[in-house]
C-alpha cells in the first residue's frame, strides 16, 4: 500500500503533511526523507561525519605526540619501565587509525561526487592539495600500514643549548619507508623530497589543513548549487518536525496536575543560555510564554488553543487566573 504523500504531487503543504502524519507518522517522515533532497541532505552529512572521523583521528595522533613531548620533560618519565615505548605504540595506533581514515573519506567523497557533482571540483583539489605527492603519500602509508607492516617510527628529541628551545618529533626515517616497493610514483617522489627523517606531525598537521580547506569550500559550492534539490526537504522536515512538538507539548500540558510549577521542569529544555534569557522577562507574564514558545521553535505551530493552556500552566496574570 502506498504512503499518503507519495500519492500527492510537490511541493507538499503543511496540510498534505499534518494529514500524512495522522495517517501513519513513521511513513510520513520515511515519505519525507526519501525525497531527492532527504537523499541528498543524507549523503551529504555521511560525508560529514567521514571527514569529522578523519579530523579525530588526527587530532589523536598530533595529540598523543604533544602529550609526549610534554611529559618527557619530566626527569622521572625516563625511570618508568616502557614509558617511551607505550607512548610510541600509541602513535603508531593513531597513525593507523589516521591513514585508515584518509582512505575512507577518500572513497566516501569520490562516491558522493558522482551522485552529486560540484563545479569545480577537481581545479579546487588541487589547490587545497597543493603539496606535489602528499595525498598520494598518505594513500601509500594507508596500503602499507595495512598490508606489509606497521610503520617503524621513533622518538626524536633535539635541543638548541642556546636557544633552550627543545624539540619532541616522532619521525619515520626513509631508509624503512624504501624498504617496501608499494608506492605509487607520486608517493615515492614526495619520499624523495622530503626531509630525512620524515616528521610525522609535520605530515599530519600539513594534511589536516588541506582537508579543512577543500571541504570548507565544498561544503560552500554544494549548498549553493543544489539549493533546489534540499530545500524542500528541509521545509518538509521543518513542518513534520514543528507538528510533531505541537502534538507532544498539546498532550504534556493538558495532562499536568493543576498544581505543576512550569518551573522545575524548564531546564529539561532549554539550554543555559535560553534559560537566563527566558528568567530575565517578567515572572509568569505572557512575555516569558512567548519567549518560551519561540525558543522551542514553536511560533509557527502553536495554536491559540495551545497558547491558552501554556499560560494557564505559568498561571499569566493576563488571563486573570
Amino acid at each position: 500500500m502506498s504512503r499518503y504523500l507519495d500519492s500527492l504531487p510537490h511541493p507538499w503543504t503543511r496540510d498534505d503533511i499534518e494529514k500524512a502524519i495522522f495517517a501513519n507518522f513513521t511513513e510520513a517522515r520515511d515519505a519525507i526523507e526519501e525525497t531527492p533532497g532527504g537523499r541528498l541532505w543524507q549523503s551529504f552529512a555521511d560525508l560529514r561525519d567521514s571527514r569529522w572521523m578523519l579530523q579525530e583521528a588526527i587530532t589523536d595522533l598530533l595529540d598523543e605526540i604533544s602529550l609526549f613531548g610534554d611529559r618527557s620533560l619530566d626527569p622521572s618519565f625516563w625511570h618508568q619501565a616502557e614509558s617511551a615505548e607505550l607512548h610510541k605504540r600509541a602513535v603508531k595506533r593513531y597513525i593507523f587509525n589516521a591513514t585508515s581514515s584518509v582512505m575512507a573519506l577518500v572513497d566516501h567523497a569520490r562516491n558522493f561526487q558522482k551522485s552529486y557533482p560540484v563545479h569545480g571540483y577537481v581545479a579546487q583539489l588541487d589547490k587545497s592539495f597543493a603539496v606535489p605527492g602528499l595525498h598520494s603519500f598518505l594513500q601509500c602509508f594507508r596500503n602499507y600500514n595495512t598490508h606489509w607492516r606497521v610503520a617503524e617510527a621513533n622518538w626524536n628529541i633535539n635541543k638548541d643549548f642556546l636557544t633552550g628551545v627543545r624539540d619532541a618529533r616522532f619521525v619515520v626515517s626513509k631508509r624503512e619507508l624504501n624498504r617496501w616497493s608499494g608506492w605509487c610514483v607520486r608517493a615515492r617522489e614526495y619520499i624523495q623530497r622530503a626531509p630525512d627523517p620524515i616528521d610525522i606531525y609535520n605530515v599530519f598537521s600539513e594534511y589536516r589543513k588541506s582537508v579543512h580547506d577543500f571541504y570548507s569550500w565544498h561544503s560552500g559550492a554544494l549548498l549553493d548549487q543544489y539549493a533546489s534539490t534540499y530545500q524542500p526537504y528541509l521545509e518538509y522536515k521543518r513542518l513534520h518536525e514543528g507538528l510533531r512538538k505541537k502534538y507532544y507539548w498539546n498532550m504534556l500540558i493538558s495532562h499536568a496536575p493543576a498544581s505543576a510549577n512550569p518551573y522545575a521542569y524548564l531546564g529539561r529544555h532549554f539550554t543555559t543560555k535560553q534559560l537566563e534569557t527566558l528568567l530575565a522577562l517578567e515572572h509568569r507574564s505572557e512575555a516569558q510564554v512567548d519567549a518560551a514558545i519561540t525558543m522551542l521553535g514553536m511560533q509557527d505551530f502553536c495554536s491559540p488553543e495551545l497558547r491558552a493552556k501554556v499560560l494557564l500552566l505559568f498561571k499569566a496574570e493576563s488571563i486573570g487566573v
